[in-house]
């Protein structure tokens, strides 16, 4: 499994759209997200395309660690994405649909700490140094949340029967991503 990206572009797929526009060997795929998303008919689809994901045997194998996100239309926003409140609202209703992260997203920090921080309560806000904003995380709530994107994986591997070795590798990529995103051992 990779920890940097893809040395050629990966398919940009839109979510809610179908997943016709992946190609059957794609072995990386960003994900394309509207703010607009989370409104009840968008967010239908883009679930129902995340959800024929996971429950393709060959798509869940050929895409484990491989699933990056992007949001579109925010080119010229200055805002961070955990801080747009359309941008928080899509991950969580996806989140609650369709938990398979661990999964599937890539083990880059910088798209956990997004997933992260968007599922996450958001505490006060620090200014950094580079101008970023930084936030405390509730570890209660750090914990609960990595505990049910464990439990959800484990539930798909146990339905596509994958390997202990295997299952034991993803948990593995998973954990060390997050942990360099938040900056704690978890």
């Amino acid at each position: 499994m990779t920890t940097s990206p893809p040395l050629t572009p990966p398919p940009r797929v839109a979510l809610g759209t179908g997943l016709a526009a992946l190609p059957a060997g794609a072995m990386n795929v960003v994900f394309t997200l509207e703010p607009g998303d989370a409104e009840p008919a968008r967010l239908k689809l883009c679930a129902r395309d995340l959800q024929q994901l996971s429950d393709s045997a060959l798509r869940t194998t050929q895409l484990t660690g491989h699933v990056f996100f992007a949001f579109n239309g925010l080119e010229r926003d200055p805002r961070q994405v955990h801080t747009i409140p359309e941008c928080r609202d899509v991950l969580r209703a996806l989140h609650e649909r369709w938990p398979y992260w661990m999964h599937f997203l890539a083990p880059e920090p910088d798209l956990w700490t997004v997933l992260l921080l968007c599922l996450l309560p958001l505490g006060p806000g620090v200014r950094l140094p580079n101008g970023r904003i930084g936030h405390e995380l509730d570890r209660k709530a750090l914990k609960n949340l990595v505990l049910d994107l464990t439990i959800a994986m484990h539930e798909l591997h146990d339905h596509h029967k994958l390997a202990l070795a295997e299952r034991q590798r993803i948990f593995k990529a998973s954990m060390q991503a997050m942990e360099r995103a938040t900056g704690a051992r978890l």
